[in-house]
């Protein structure tokens, strides 16, 4: 027998009833921090965007589609939404193009098509790619109307290539 002090109790208890007695005692201690974290997370906030970029060189787009690639591959049950802006000139289906061009990119990178949304969000001053990574529970993000365009301010450039413009 072995002398325990279980809450300033001593008592001689055999080696099985004194492990029973902390086994108890640790599951009652670990459910009640479960409970009281999920109590705590039943009104979740919204999800922060994960990233934003503007015209930039594919080259350098590149980088962020890595990071993009390699946080997906880390959150295995997440999808990305790339919300695509064009800017006020703007090549016809600017923000489509630039869509194929990154899901492409993140297809070779072995993501999932299914966990690859891109979204035509119409314009802004500037050319903005924001980017969203969350489990499906929560929908797809919405658009901001914050500063967008209407279509008559903006100018389309119908025969223009996709490229980096120099502005950000």
């Amino acid at each position: 027998m072995q002398a325990a002090t279980i809450f300033g109790l001593n008592e001689q208890l055999p080696g099985k009833s004194m492990k029973i007695i902390l086994s108890t005692i640790i599951c009652l201690t670990i459910f009640q921090a479960v409970s009281a974290q999920q109590a705590s997370t039943n009104n979740p906030l919204a999800p922060d965007k994960y990233d934003t970029w503007g015209d930039i060189q594919f080259s350098d787009e590149i980088v962020h589609l890595d990071k993009i690639a390699n946080q997906l591959k880390e959150w295995r049950l997440s999808i990305v939404y790339l919300v695509i802006y064009a800017g006020e000139r703007a090549c016809k289906g600017e923000a489509k193009a630039r869509g194929i061009r990154a899901t492409d990119y993140l297809l070779k990178r072995e993501i999932e098509p299914e966990r690859i949304v891109w979204i035509d969000a119409g314009w802004k001053k500037n050319l903005l790619v924001e980017v969203w990574i969350w489990p499906p529970q929560f929908g797809k993000p919405k658009p901001s109307l914050d500063r967008s365009l209407k279509p008559s301010a903006v100018t389309i450039e119908p025969k223009c290539k996709i490229k980096y413009r120099g502005r950000s």
